[in-house]
């Protein structure tokens, strides 16, 4: 490799070592608040989470979709 294709291959590295250094922070700060929900309003974490993500993808029909088909099953085994 030349001394230029080089330093472009550092520099795009450094670019992606700075943003997965972002991203530990991001996780540590999401796990921090998640615990803070956990102790204020006692709720398990994997609740937590998931509340959350279906917020961020806006699928709440799609999950009320699913618990129907869960609880029809359920239903349909006692």
């Amino acid at each position: 490799m030349d001394y230029e294709i080089k330093q472009d291959l550092k520099k795009d590295i450094s670019k992606l070592v700075d943003l997965l250094i972002q991203a530990d922070s991001i996780r540590e700060a999401i796990s921090e608040i998640k615990k803070e929900i956990k102790a204020e309003y006692d709720l398990p974490i994997t609740t937590i989470t998931k509340v959350a993500t279906i917020l961020r993808k806006q699928t709440l029909q799609e999950e009320e979709e699913k618990w129907e088909e869960l609880k029809e099953l359920v239903v349909s085994c006692l």
